[in-house]
């Protein structure tokens, strides 16, 4: 029935005759920006290949090794191995990776015959932290290895899921963070916040980073309740039936509405038993909240007289720094910069800012991807800006007591540590140097001791022993370090297996720090004279920053309310509060695995090899990664003395932070940042002797595995194939075969393809060349068109050559503007008459030369958010001149503006409104076309006519008319034939309401292809094409005419509307992987409304 179907349609649009319609869609697009130049290499292992720049390759070989050592594990609780070595870019930063072009132009979805090659390569941003850096990699890798396993390892797989998979967003995404994270704390208290606000039974309809986590929470319920092995059965009878709610039935034994029921009851019982111990903030509190869920607050500091606070915000990339009055509540932004991101990481940690003295504001945020300091001063109102660009990752700043230095938490070559820097010169001194992470550091008032947080388990500054990039300790605790000391040794505060952090010092004694030792972040205190803690906040979401004034007791944080982060000040606040909350159930779960991990230590002293290999590799399998959690069970509780009888030594040369000097004598410490160069890294150890055989020979098998490092060599493959039915302006229904070819970066950009009508005998063919990594962006394309043009019974042959060169230069991620100069031909030919036209033997070709150029203003920021739905704006300011070489009676030029917006009206409900103008003009101006829509099936064409000055419609000329190759059909404009009116300029507007309706009525998922992308839309369009007066006018070229014979000229009012509209109907949606609408419009002409007229058409938007 249904290849019946496809046959019918089929000859159905073969024998639709003379079909006239435009076949490529106007082009927008994003940008990327590169700042740098990278000089790649590449290390080489069994199953990765990892690429790195700048000296990193340290950072290269601990990745590699770590890959290779999770390969087995991610693999067998997927049940998939990959087809192919996989390639990993390591960047810096992700200010980096923003550079990037790969995924620039990848459309997000393959319909109208296009399939796309799913590519071994990874981008992973080194985010600051080892923990992070870890959790990332794990990510991107487990992404990729679920994508290939569902879309495609083999040509024949990705064939078949172009065609037959859908999967939703929170079953892919979804499965890939739990592969990675297990049960993490984001995810945690993400669902525990959608129980909350009821919204929980709508997963399906949540997309981007939303549908991650909350198909994570899934897929962790079906670990916990069904077991780790039903993760891979579910992925592997997935990639098999192309349908994820049969696979749960088949593996589970339940239907896939149960397990979701099943998974709220789960979830809300733990929400609901958080509720019991802990609270929301009060309403009273509330000082700022959004609207907007993409908007996060980085950092947020009272002023140290407590008159002001200070906040950044970020926005997808778009980062503000505000100060409000508490006062008087009056605010203003002193720093703004970034533009937002569309389809990459966002950089949610900046930026930082900090307080120097009452009156300074001290910020450091990203700039032309370098990190900037400014110092803003509010009485002045000035800016003092630094350029901080020896480090790729600031993670925290925070100033003395005086203000005059500041100390930041830093990545430098791959390890983040300590940094003491100036605040008036360009000096900076290297406090920590080893692999461990050294986080949030701030002074302790009264001293020249700073605090911080860091996942070291040594007491030493700078570790001699480095240990696995691997086998990093997952949980942070506080420490002490003197700056008058000459010993590179710390104090122990805390000594918890959670993750304490952010702390800030009331005094020597007493320090407060987040901390979530009962699975939600809260605030803690730590007094250090009886060494016990209490906990100090119970709040149900975790604070994600905060701050406190010791001198008016007050406290401001940052929360998650209602799905929306908040800040809230607390006046008068309680500092010595003390609380009790139970462990949340994923603590619960972890404290369980952390006594029994230790029972297996103990038991494994007493294994053989052989044993002990064998029940290791079945830990590996079972095993799912998971944050560590605490061991404490009280409200107050000693910390363990880990380095509690370690002292410090005073040093004679006492810090003063009054006038604190960089020690110049010591070249090494104290330079200029221009010329910066930091310690030598430690040397190199041995491995310990006292390794387990078995451990040894591990170790030097895996490093005998790595080989290189390689200079990375740009080889291309095929990105993606599109086979589809086109129709053409002039030629008619035809075959598309078109592909893109680029190497693994998507620096270098082959498109090309080849267009044929069902006869042979036209055609086009191009293909271009696009040099994308430098800041400016190249490009060279050439076109040929042929058309077979018989209107009477005349046949000429049209052939059009043009070489083109393009060079793009980037204002913005959103904005660009090129310059495209060319060479063309035109060229035609008499075949002879219908019905059996041949070339004439003394017929002769009439060429044409052009030499011009092109110059597009584009900008786009509109995002897609489902098939045929977009949100935002996009639109291009375009101006051509054709210039004729062999005869400037040929000249030519064209200016247009097509400007595009699209509004979310109520869930995905969109209203899409196009305006459009262009003007042909010169010495041989060509017309506009109007009416009519883009691949218009079953068309047809108006070529009998003339304007209001007598000159015959472009189509319809006897004999020779290189016209036909320039004229410009401008659509949509429904109700209407091709070329209804024409003229030398054109204004169109078009407005639609799309509805999708099946999904904006459906909380569960939807099966069929049909229904889930079925859309309704109301629409309505008006234009009008002329030639002299515009239609403002009452003198306009369509209601007043000017007829002269001989010394006589008559004026004629004829009182004609110069505008055509319609309105109408349509439906849309996907049939054979094709994107079908069908309109049912009703024309205007004259004030006169005409007969309904049903219009199918292929492609998307208008």
């Amino acid at each position: 029935m249904r290849r019946g179907i496809f046959a019918t349609l089929l000859v159905l649009l073969f024998v639709s005759g003379q079909v006239d319609a435009q076949y490529i869609p106007e082009v927008f697009g994003k940008n990327r920006i590169q700042y740098r130049q990278f000089n790649w290499q590449y290390l080489s292992g069994d199953n990765f290949d990892v690429y790195y720049y700048d000296a990193r390759k340290a950072v290269a070989q601990n990745t590699l090794e770590f890959l290779e050592a999770e390969f087995d594990r991610i693999t067998d609780l997927i049940g998939y191995p990959p087809y192919f070595k996989t390639k990993v870019f390591l960047y810096n930063s992700l200010a980096d990776l923003r550079q990037s072009n790969v995924g620039l132009n990848r459309t997000v979805f393959t319909v109208n015959g296009e399939t796309e090659f799913i590519k071994p390569y990874v981008e992973v941003a080194n985010l600051g932290t080892a923990q992070e850096f870890k959790e990332e990699l794990l990510f991107k890798i487990s992404e990729l290895m679920v994508n290939e396993m569902m879309f495609g390892g083999s040509l024949k797989d990705i064939f078949q899921s172009s065609l037959l998979m859908n999967l939703p967003d929170w079953f892919v995404d979804g499965a890939s963070l739990y592969v990675a994270k297990g049960w993490s704390a984001e995810m945690d208290d993400y669902i525990r916040q959608l129980m909350l606000a009821r919204k929980a039974k709508k997963i399906t309809r949540l997309i981007g980073p939303e549908a991650a986590l909350a198909g994570q929470s899934v897929w962790n319920f079906i670990a916990e309740k069904y077991g780790k092995s039903s993760v891979g059965n579910i992925l592997n009878y997935t990639r098999i039936t192309r349908n994820e709610e049969k696979s749960i039935q088949i593996t589970l034994d339940v239907s896939f509405k149960q397990l979701m029921n099943e998974w709220y009851k789960y979830y809300s019982d733990m929400a609901t038993k958080v509720g019991q111990s802990y609270v929301t903030p009060a309403d009273s509190t509330l000082f700022r909240h959004h609207h907007n869920r993409t908007t996060f607050f980085t950092t947020i500091k009272l002023s140290p007289d407590g008159r002001y606070l200070a906040y950044a915000e970020n926005d997808r990339g778009r980062y503000l720094v505000k100060v409000r009055s508490l006062a008087n509540g009056r605010e203003r932004t002193i720093v703004s910069g970034g533009s937002k991101v569309i389809n990459q990481r966002v950089d949610y940690r900046s930026p930082l800012i900090s307080w120097a003295d009452a009156n300074t504001l001290g910020v450091i945020g990203l700039k032309h991807g370098q990190y900037v300091f400014w110092l803003y001063d509010l009485s002045s109102r000035s800016k003092l800006p630094r350029e901080l660009d020896r480090f790729s990752n600031v993670r925290s700043l925070n100033f003395s007591g005086n203000g005059r230095l500041a100390i930041v938490s830093a990545d430098f070559e791959g390890r983040n540590d300590l940094f003491l820097i100036s605040s008036r010169r360009d000096r900076v001194r290297r406090l920590t140097n080893d692999l461990y992470d050294d986080l949030d550091p701030s002074f302790i008032p009264g001293s020249n001791r700073i605090i911080f947080s860091s996942n070291r388990n040594t007491d030493t500054v700078r570790v001699t022993k480095q240990p696995q990039f691997g086998q990093m300790p997952e949980n942070y605790n506080l420490f002490v370090f003197d700056l008058d000391t000459t010993k590179n040794v710390l104090k122990r505060i805390t000594n918890t297996l959670s993750k304490d952090f952010a702390p800030l010092a009331f005094d020597d004694q007493n320090f407060y720090y987040l901390s979530d030792q009962r699975g939600i972040v809260n605030l803690f205190k730590y007094d250090r004279s009886r060494g016990i803690y209490s906990q100090v906040t119970n709040f149900s979401s975790s604070i994600k920053d905060y701050d406190l004034n010791f001198a008016n007791n007050t406290l401001a944080f940052v929360t998650t309310r209602k799905m929306k982060q908040s800040i809230y000040i607390s006046k008068d606040f309680n500092l010595n509060r003390q609380v009790f909350t139970p462990p949340t159930r994923r603590k619960e779960l972890q404290q369980a695995r952390v006594v029994r991990e230790r029972r297996k230590r103990e038991e494994n002293k007493n294994m053989s090899i052989k044993d002990l290999l064998n029940s290791r590799l079945k830990e590996a399998r079972d095993t799912v990664p998971t944050s560590p959690s605490d061991t404490t069970s009280g409200v107050k509780m000693k910390t363990d003395s880990v380095s509690q009888a370690d002292t410090v030594k005073k040093a004679d040369n006492v810090v003063n932070t009054d006038n604190y000097q960089f020690d110049a004598p010591k070249k090494e410490q104290v330079v200029s940042t221009d010329n910066y160069k930091f310690e030598d890294d430690a040397s190199k150890q041995n491995p310990p002797a006292n390794g387990s055989f078995l451990s040894l020979y591990m170790k030097a098998r895996e490093k005998s595995r790595i080989t290189g490092p390689f200079p990375y060599e740009e080889k291309f493959s095929a990105d993606n194939l599109v086979a589809s039915l086109v129709i053409d302006p002039m030629r008619g229904l035809g075959v598309l075969l078109e592909t893109q070819m680029n190497d693994m970066l998507e620096n270098y950009r082959f498109h090309g393809g080849i267009m044929s009508t069902l006869d042979l005998r036209q055609g086009d063919v191009f293909a271009e060349f696009e040099y994308l990594p430098r800041f400016i962006d190249f490009s060279a394309r050439f076109d040929r068109r042929a058309i077979r043009y018989d209107p009477f019974a005349s046949v000429f042959k049209y052939t059009f050559h043009k070489l083109e060169f393009g060079a793009s230069i980037p204002f913005t991620d959103r904005m660009r503007l090129t310059l495209k100069p060319f060479a063309a031909i035109a060229s035609s030919i008499y075949l002879g008459e219908q019905p059996f036209p041949t070339h004439p033997p003394d017929a002769t070709t009439t060429n044409n030369y052009y030499g011009g150029g092109k110059s597009e203003l584009v900008y786009d920021n509109s995002v897609t958010t489902g098939m045929n739905l977009m949100e935002g704006t996009r639109g291009k300011i375009t101006f051509q001149h054709y210039q004729g070489l062999n005869n400037s009676q040929n000249s030519f030029s064209k200016a247009t503006i097509d400007v595009r917006h699209y509004q979310k009206i109520y869930k995905e409900i969109v209203f899409a409104v196009r305006g459009y103008a262009g003007t042909f003009f010169g010495n041989s101006p060509k017309k506009f076309l109007l009416g009519g829509m883009d691949n218009w099936l079953f068309n047809k064409t108006q070529i009998d006519g003339v304007d209001s000055e007598n000159r015959y419609n472009p189509l319809g000329i006897r004999g020779e008319n290189q016209d036909v190759l320039f004229v410009d059909y401008a659509t949509n404009l429904r109700g209407f034939n091709y070329a209804t009116i024409f003229g030398n300029s054109v204004m169109l507007m078009n407005a639609e309401f799309r509805v999708p309706l099946i999904r904006a009525l459906t909380n569960g998922p939807i099966a069929s292809n049909f229904f889930r992308n079925l859309q309704f839309t109301a629409f309505y369009d008006i234009g009008t094409s002329w030639s002299g007066a515009p239609p403002f006018t009452s003198e306009n070229s369509v209601s007043y005419n000017v007829i002269q014979n001989g010394p006589f000229e008559a004026q004629i009012k004829n009182y004609l509307n110069p505008w055509l509209y319609s309105y109408g109907l349509g439906v849309r949606t996907v049939v054979f992987s094709y994107y079908l609408k069908f309109d049912l419009a009703w024309p205007v002409e004259n004030y006169e409304v005409g007969k309904p007229r049903g219009f199918l058409t292929l492609g998307f938007d208008f």
